[in-house]
């Protein structure tokens, strides 16, 4: 189960580093296949993300590819959303959680598969 784990948290972090959501995936399958309760992949799904965003952070800094004034403006409400996120988590009950997350990946993927189809049929027009 553990090595499991690791597997879909490696795979989780591949996809994230492709900017595709990779902490969603996590959460996602970690449930599907109960290895963790909801919760605390949501929970470990915070810690990713503050690490992802720390080392992508420095990556690009040492690249000279951060905006550094959008960096500037949008530190402060990162971090505030992401306290705020580990506050609501110990607040929220865990089966309302589970359904407004589930929710929003269905609203998130419509989103995705609606926009890919655009954009595929935008491509065969302008081929034309």
């Amino acid at each position: 189960m553990f090595i499991f784990l690791i597997i879909i948290a490696i795979f989780s972090g591949i996809i994230a580093g492709m900017g595709v959501g990779g902490g969603s995936i996590f959460i996602l399958l970690t449930t599907i296949f109960n290895l963790l309760p909801h919760k605390e992949a949501q929970s470990y799904n915070l810690i990713m993300f503050i690490v992802v965003g720390i080392s992508a952070t420095i990556s690009n800094l040492k690249n000279k590819k951060l905006d550094k004034k959008m960096f500037k403006k949008l530190i402060i409400p990162v971090c505030l959303g992401s306290f705020l996120g580990i506050f609501l988590l110990k607040k929220i009950n865990e089966n309302s959680l589970k359904f407004s997350f589930y929710i929003f990946m269905l609203i998130i993927g419509s989103y995705e598969i609606i926009s890919s189809l655009k954009n595929i049929i935008k491509a065969k027009n302008n081929n034309k």
